[in-house]
């Protein structure tokens, strides 16, 4: 008598499958947090001795980098068109580059140095070993943040304009660091004879000479790429990893250049960081064109109301808000626009919406849709 023949499991209902999607983000959130964490003591473990002998000098470097941080945090999140990503979303890309990718790169990059200094000698390592070790670790390391933060929050990773804002965050909390702990190196390079003088001339060439050149251009180019990588777009497959492949490596190859031996001195790290913020600022300006194409392209399509356009602006928004009467009524608008913007973003990420991120974005247009009074809705 013959077996029944094997039949395929059933597909799993979809409500378990989100619930263990969810699961899963939560696991990965919580290595995130155990990275950052790990990263921060290995800075505490380095560092703290440095900041507890001067006290002074350590207090002030890190709160004028707190303010250039704060700066920069909103200068970087405002140039995304359309709105700026969630709070919650930017500092915790800051909270990486801040915390695990410095941890992480301090141990990675002294483990490397010491083998460029055995195998090819100490005058090679001197020259060299900062441009064979810096662009593979910390690129390396404040990529795999990238990855990291736009897998555990999937909705807020359209495509690759999401990715060069996370990728500049990440890059700018590691820059932060980084200048800190250069101001500490500072202190005990000039043997403590003038500490605040040390810190504050660390902080001040590090932040207006090769702060708009540092390591946000660098990971905002990678995190174009992992962007592209996790996003949907038209074409094969492989077409995605190509290009996400080619933004890494170009982010290598720009830190690469910046620490290299050739074109030394001032002028010549000026030209460097210029060159860093210039191929940053042109990808921007090219993801940037086409996202607001594509967006508009959504905004002009048949059956969208007129006027919908207003939502390209946070000026324009903000008007509609004015024009719709306060109380309940301002707020059911305020959460209809929140929605249309949601599906219009996820429409404009890469031309090719994520079929169940599109379909929960159309669920919240209708479910809060309605006409205000003397508005005209998307």
């Amino acid at each position: 008598m013959s077996a029944p023949p094997a039949t395929a499991p059933a597909p799993a209902p979809a409500r378990f499958r989100e619930v263990r999607a969810w699961a899963a983000r939560r696991r990965l959130g919580a290595a995130i947090v155990v990275l950052c964490l790990f990263g921060l003591g290995v800075l505490v473990w380095n560092f703290s001795g440095t900041a507890r002998a001067f006290p002074g000098p350590a207090l002030l470097s890190a709160f004028l980098l707190a303010v250039v941080l704060y700066v920069a945090f909103t200068l970087l999140r405002r140039v995304r068109p359309v709105r700026t990503p969630p709070r919650k979303w930017s500092w915790a890309g800051v909270a990486w580059g801040a915390t695990a990718a410095t941890g992480c790169a301090l141990l990675a990059n002294g483990g490397l140095s010491a083998v460029w200094s055995r195998t090819a000698g100490v005058d090679f390592a001197s020259s060299w070993g900062a441009a064979l070790t810096a662009p593979l670790n910390e690129e390396g390391i404040k990529t795999a943040g990238i990855v990291l933060l736009g897998v555990a929050f999937p909705a807020r990773m359209r495509g690759p304009l999401d990715g060069w804002v996370l990728g500049a965050l990440v890059g700018l909390g590691f820059q932060m660091a980084e200048n800190w702990t250069y101001a500490l190196n500072g202190i005990v390079g000039t043997g403590g004879t003038t500490p605040g003088d040390a810190a504050l001339q660390s902080v001040v060439g590090r932040v207006l000479y090769t702060g708009l050149g540092s390591h946000w251009t660098m990971s905002a180019v990678a995190g174009t790429g992992v962007g592209l990588l996790l996003s949907r777009s038209p074409g094969p497959a492989r077409r995605r990893r190509a290009g996400a492949a080619a933004c890494v490596l170009t982010a290598v190859g720009m830190h690469w250049l910046f620490n290299a031996p050739f074109l030394g001195g001032g002028l010549g790290t000026g030209v460097k960081a210029a060159f860093d913020f210039l191929v940053a600022g042109s990808f921007w300006i090219v993801l940037r064109h086409a996202y607001r194409h594509r967006a508009r392209a959504e905004l002009r399509a048949p059956g969208v109301a007129p006027g919908a356009d207003r939502l390209l602006t946070r000026r324009g928004r903000r008007r509609a808000r004015a024009a719709v009467p306060q109380g309940a009524e301002r707020e059911r608008y305020a959460r209809l626009m929140v929605a249309q913007l949601d599906l219009l973003e996820e429409r404009a990420g890469t031309g090719c919406p994520r079929p169940a991120f599109e379909a929960a974005a159309r669920a919240r247009v209708a479910e809060a849709r309605y006409v205000p009074s003397g508005v005209e809705g998307y």
